[in-house]
């Protein structure tokens, strides 16, 4: 599904209120800012550079979804399904991220300051990266002191 297949199909969902479903879609660079993708099924779409400021995706499916670059500040992604998406050098300054699942998403470079992480499911090996995105910036020591506990 091309870009502007999927930026009809998307409007035509909201006029009639049913269930977004475009899997695999190419939405990259797309604005979509304040959209209204509650349920969506977006799984493995291209979403790199897009636009989802104060989108609201809560309980969306993400899962594998290319979302590099993307700006999504303020979105609500509470109960979204992010696992193993790319968030590499996205922005997700002040989103809602409770109950998310980010099992095995890539967040290289991203931004979380002032994200509701609350209950975020994650793996240890994430942990490193989420603190960088958060902003907080931790010595050595304390790094490998956390390690070993």
């Amino acid at each position: 599904m091309n870009r502007e297949e999927a930026l009809k199909l998307i409007q035509e969902c909201r006029e009639k209120n049913i269930r977004i479903n475009i899997k695999y879609a190419n939405l990259e660079g797309a604005n979509l800012s304040d959209g209204m993708f509650i349920n969506a099924n977006l799984e493995g779409a291209n979403l790199e550079g897009a636009n989802l400021e104060r989108a609201n995706l809560k309980y969306a499916n993400l899962e594998g979804a290319n979302l590099k670059y993307a700006n999504l500040r303020f979105a609500n992604l509470e109960g979204a399904n992010l696992g193993y998406a790319s968030l590499l050098n996205a922005n997700l300054k002040s989103a809602n991220l409770k109950y998310a699942n980010l099992i095995g998403t890539s967040l290289r470079h991203a931004t979380l300051e002032g994200a509701n992480l609350s209950s975020t499911k994650i793996e240890s090996s994430q942990k490193d990266d989420i603190i960088l995105a958060l902003g907080i910036v931790m010595k050595d020591r304390e790094r490998r002191a956390e390690r070993q506990e």
